[in-house]
Parts: C-alpha cells; sequence; structure tokens
C-alpha cells in the first residue's frame, strides 16, 4: 500500500494496461483500415483518414469527405503466481486477480479539398479523436495462506484501483501537393482532458481493521502539439511518407490528491513534458495487374526525454520503435482483405512489448466506404507489486474499429 500511494503521489495515471498505468496508453491515429493492417498507413490513408498519422495525407482529399469511426477495447489482465512442489519445482501457475473491463471511444473528421479553380489552396480538415486513455481497472482478494476455512479461505482484504478519463485532440491539418505526386502537411493537436483515479483497501465485517482510501482528481488538462508530414509518390512501385510529431507539455491546471489514511488534501497544478517522435511509411505496390499493396510503418519516440513536473524528476522512460506492417488485398467488386501485424514495446520497459495480430475488410455500401478492423494484443511479464513477488502478468486486448467514409 506505501507504494501504491507513493505511486499516485508521482501523479500516476490509469490506463487500460497495468504497463500504461504511469502516464497513459496512447491510442494510435488510425481508422479501421489501418486497424486492420496493424496500424500502418502513412503512406497510404488519404484524405480525412490521413489526418493523424500524417497531415500530407489531407492534401490527396477528393471533394467534401467525411469519416466517423467507433472503437472498442475489451482488456483482460491475469496475474499468476507460481506453485512450487517440495523440490522447490513448479508445478502450475496459480491465477490470483483477474480482471476485464471495456472501453468505447468514437472520432470523427471532416476534409475538403477546393476545385481545381484554386490550385494553390491547401486541402484543410478538422476533427476530434481520444489521444491518451486513461481507464484501468483492478482488483485482486487476499487470503490467509495460513488459515483454511469451509467453504471458503480466510478473507484478509480486497484491494481495488480505478482510473477514469482521458485526454482527447481536437485536430487541424493542412495538406497541399507542391509538385506533382509530392504532399506537405501540418497538423495541430490541441488537447483537452481531465481523469481521476482512486485506491481502495476494503476489509471483510469481522476485521479490526478499518478501511483506507486514497484518491486523486486532475482536472483542466491542456497542450498542444505539432505534426509535420511529407509524402513522396514519385518512385515506380514506392510511395514514400516521413512524419515529425513534436514534444509538447501537457498542463494539469488543477488537482487534488487525498493520500491513504488522511484527510488532508494536496492541491495545485503542474506539466508533463511528453516527448517527440519521428515516423517512416512506405507502401510497395507489387504488380499494376495485381491490386495488392504492402505497408510498412516504423516509430521512434525519444521517451527518456519525458519528464514529470509533479514528481519533480525524469521518470527514467525507454525510448521506443514501433513497426507496423500490413497487406491489403483488393477484388473488383470494391472489395479488400486486409491483414496485419505490430510490435510494440512499453516505455516503462521496452524489453515488454505487445504484439498484436489484425484482420479486416473494406466494403462499398451504397456509395458509402465501411471499413472494419479487428486487433488481438498479447503481452506477459513479471512484476513484484501488491505484496505479491514475481507475480506473472498476462494482457490480453482485444480491439475493433469500424469506420464509415463518405465522400460528395
Amino acid at each position: 500500500m506505501t507504494l501504491l500511494t507513493i505511486a499516485l503521489l508521482a501523479g500516476s495515471a490509469g490506463a487500460f494496461t497495468y504497463t500504461g498505468w504511469q502516464y497513459g496508453d496512447a491510442i494510435p491515429p488510425i481508422d479501421g483500415r489501418s486497424m486492420a493492417m496493424g496500424g500502418a498507413g502513412m503512406a497510404s490513408s488519404d484524405g480525412a483518414r490521413g489526418i493523424g498519422l500524417n497531415p500530407a495525407l489531407v492534401g490527396k482529399t477528393d471533394g467534401l469527405q467525411i469519416a466517423v469511426t467507433a472503437l472498442g477495447i475489451a482488456a483482460e489482465e491475469s496475474r499468476n503466481i507460481p506453485l512450487h512442489d517440495s523440490f522447490d519445482g513448479i508445478i502450475a501457475d496459480n491465477t490470483f486477480a483477474l480482471n476485464t473491463g471495456f472501453y468505447d471511444h468514437y472520432m470523427a473528421t471532416v476534409a475538403y479539398k477546393p476545385s481545381d479553380d484554386f490550385v494553390w489552396a491547401p486541402s484543410v480538415a478538422i476533427g476530434y479523436r481520444p489521444r491518451l486513455d486513461m481507464n484501468y481497472k483492478y482488483h485482486v482478494q487476499y487470503r490467509d495462506p495460513d488459515t483454511q476455512t469451509e467453504p471458503n479461505d480466510r478473507v484478509l482484504y480486497d484491494f481495488y484501483a480505478d482510473g477514469d478519463g482521458g485526454v482527447n485532440a481536437f485536430s487541424v491539418a493542412l495538406g497541399q501537393e507542391v509538385v506533382e505526386d509530392v504532399y506537405v502537411g501540418l497538423g495541430v493537436d490541441f488537447l483537452r482532458g481531465d481523469y481521476d483515479l482512486s485506491m481502495r483497501t476494503v476489509f471483510p465485517p469481522d476485521s479490526e481493521e478499518e478501511d483506507v482510501e486514497a484518491s486523486a482528481e486532475f482536472n483542466t488538462i491542456s497542450g498542444t502539439q505539432f505534426t509535420l508530414g511529407l509524402l513522396v509518390e514519385t518512385l515506380h512501385r514506392v510511395d514514400i511518407a516521413v512524419v515529425y510529431r513534436s514534444a509538447f507539455d501537457l498542463e494539469v491546471g488543477d488537482y487534488s490528491i487525498r493520500a491513504a489514511g488522511s484527510d488532508a488534501v494536496t492541491t495545485g497544478s503542474f506539466k508533463y513534458h511528453y516527448p517527440n517522435a519521428i515516423g517512416v511509411g512506405f507502401e510497395y505496390h507489387p504488380r499494376n495487374l495485381i491490386m495488392t499493396t504492402v505497408n510498412f510503418d516504423v516509430e521512434y519516440t525519444t521517451w527518456s526525454d519525458f519528464e514529470d513536473g509533479l514528481y519533480g524528476e525524469n521518470p527514467d522512460l525507454d525510448d521506443t520503435i514501433v513497426y507496423r506492417v500490413g497487406v491489403e488485398h483488393g477484388f473488383f467488386d470494391d472489395t479488400q482483405a486486409r491483414f496485419g501485424f505490430v510490435y510494440e514495446p512499453s516505455y516503462t520497459d521496452n524489453t515488454i512489448a505487445r504484439t498484436g495480430f489484425c484482420a479486416g475488410v473494406g466494403l462499398d455500401l451504397l456509395g458509402v466506404r465501411l471499413d472494419i478492423g479487428g486487433q488481438l494484443n498479447l503481452r506477459e511479464y513479471d512484476v513484484d507489486e501488491y505484496n505479491v513477488d514475481d507475480a506473472r502478468v498476462r494482457e490480453t486486448t482485444t480491439q475493433v474499429m469500424a469506420t464509415l467514409v463518405h465522400t460528395f
């Protein structure tokens, strides 16, 4: 409990996975098409789809385009400890905590390209999307290992950790074709949000101990981030994209923290300094007669530059390199089948990585594009937390994203 209280006072934020508990799980700026391809699309998500991935893609908007996206995340976290025999051999794993949660997010973008009479007028897009997910649910029940009673073991206490809220982005992007098949773009994200945390230790009715609770509220969160993008389609079979995402400060204008076992409330303001990132994307067209493309994105983020203004020191995070690859095959009825893979290390320890397997389809429904993508993510690692040594955490997250795109 002491460690957990210190973590809370250090400004930890909830997230739908444990390793994102400190500073949030980033929601990739993708749509249903990109999700089906592992999140790749820096060189191929044209028009309204590209506002977050690469603002240069906004320059390829055709007329007026509207995109609406729904995202559902089902997260399951299990914690296991090994069971040993009398010779200290491991005979099985015992699950001591199993938690599930479902979180939903929604996004919308409008993009517009002026008519040919305005050759040098850039295409413009505005949109709304989630950036950081601060939702996290955890519950574990501790029982007395030395006392067995019927029909159940003696319960020592229940521990709960809950996070709720997040940070969203209101985005504006400009895209322009500067020379034939070369596009540049600029995007600005205006970040806003709030979240709250609570941690509770609940003792059974017959216990002499009193329940303990700690909580925190972080309000009026704001920040601004800039994104620069380049798209080059002049090569014969390969399109190349380069994207730079600036560092930004996330300012918490008002927070309050109540530590465990105390009625005193700490208030004030602070800021987190999030790092910059640079990404490169490719789209490869094998043959003109085969409607198949291969997308590959890689993005490097300097998490070691992160600064925690509440805790007052650098939390010593690891830089990360995320790899995304996807394949899209088109059929003559304007239908696409897509598959992908993503490898995403954690910024808390880049030896811990989430691997995702993806699939989806694209359909034309009465002139409206429907893109559906699904992603199954797995991650396992060891932790020494919550009074349990050498616990093995297994995270399984299932994400489904559907995007409707209509061009007027």
